[in-house]
């Protein structure tokens, strides 16, 4: 019997200032071409994570600069999962509206597409509020025969 190596696991904690956004984005990169992600799905993940830590800053915290953003990542084998935590104020996800991008070109409008882009990107995207704390989970699963995460050269489809 062969011993099952551990998935990465990291919890990362950074201030609630879009300058730590590019720590963000590289440890989510990293963590997912680690997991078996190719690089140009890498980095399609690393923009959906920034995305939910971005609405957090923006809107959970209302750009308070003295708050935590907490991210935790787990490769779980046929996915990867990235929690993305904070004690701000609750949104409702359902009551945000539907986009219609005709409509947002036409109107050149700016933000607001984050959590649709969010869901073009992931798998799965819940919110969900446990112990005070509001969590947005995004899962990416992983493209037949990348299960294992031992490095890059498994996961190299992206969207």
């Amino acid at each position: 019997m062969t011993a099952r190596r551990a998935r990465p696991a990291v919890v990362l904690k950074v201030p609630s200032r879009t300058e730590f956004l590019a720590v963000v984005r590289d440890v989510t990169r990293a963590m997912a071409e680690v997991a078996g992600f190719n690089r140009g799905a890498a980095e399609e993940i690393a923009l959906a994570v920034d995305e939910a830590a971005t609405n957090v800053i923006e809107h959970a915290y209302r750009r308070a600069a003295d708050r935590t953003v907490e991210l935790r990542y787990e490769d779980r084998g046929e996915d990867l999962k990235v929690d993305v935590v904070d004690n701000g104020a609750t949104v409702d996800p359902k009551a945000m509206p539907q986009v219609d991008l005709a409509r947002y070109a036409t109107e050149r409008r700016k933000g607001g597409l984050g959590v649709h882009l969010m869901g073009k990107i992931m798998d799965s995207v819940t919110f969900h509020r446990t112990a005070r704390r509001n969590v947005c989970c995004l899962v990416r699963h992983k493209p037949e025969g990348a299960a294992g995460g031992d490095g890059a050269e498994g996961a190299d489809e992206t969207r």
